[in-house]
This record gives structure tokens, sequence and C-alpha cells, in this order.
């Protein structure tokens, strides 16, 4: 992707001064992800449906957004019992092999997150 910005030579000491800052925000703006929530919940294997029902993003600071699944808030309506078992559907136990949902999703879609960054940079100025 290429963008391309024309601007007088009287401004671009102005548009270099601000760009670090347009780019904070535009990182910023971009770490709302939900084609990867998306994409993990099509990628995640379901039994009932409670792991992919707690897939979600976390935002972990202003330059940080977490993609996640399970936790003691999630109930598995089989079992009655918190959905703390999706680190061993991802990584894998000494029973099954690793079905890394949450890892595809963000290899899938990580050429979008980056594009939309540049995108948003190249509003911004």
């Amino acid at each position: 992707m290429r963008i391309t910005k024309t601007v007088s030579l009287e401004d671009l000491a102005i548009e270099l001064r601000m760009l670090p800052q347009k780019m904070a925000q535009a990182v910023q703006d971009s770490l709302n992800v939900p084609y990867m929530v998306a994409a993990a919940k099509a990628f995640c294997p379901v039994d009932t449906g409670a792991l992919m029902d707690s897939i979600r993003e976390e935002r972990r600071g202003p330059y940080s957004v977490a993609l996640v699944a399970g936790g003691e808030q999630y109930i598995n309506p089989r079992t009655g019992r918190p959905v703390d078992y999706a680190r061993h559907v991802h990584d894998g136990s000494s029973r099954m092999p690793p079905r890394p949902f949450l890892l595809q999703a963000i290899l899938a879609e990580k050429h979008r997150l980056r594009g939309e960054i540049l995108e948003r940079t190249a509003e911004a100025t």
C-alpha cells in the first residue's frame, strides 16, 4: 500500500512535527479489532459454543489490545463450570493437539490491521 500527500515546503516542518502524534492516534483508533474477534470465532472449535462466546478483545493500554478467550465470567452450559480451558484448547495438552484459533485469527488479519493504521495515519495528515 502506497500513500502519498503533497505538502508545500512551508508546511513540511509542521507536518513532520505532527506526524508522531497523528500516528499514535491512528494506532489507538485502529486497535478496535472486531474483525479479529470474528476471525477467532470462525477458527474456534465448537462443542457447546461457550468457548466461542467468550472470545473478545481487551484493551491493555493506550497502544495495546489483546485477543482473549475464556475466563471465570463465562459458564459452559453443559457442565455449569467456568470456561477455564481456553489455554488447553489453544495450546494443546497431553490428551489433545493444539488448535491455535486466536493465533490463526491474528495471522489472518495482521495485514488488515497494518493497512488500517497506515490509512488512518494518511487521513489524519
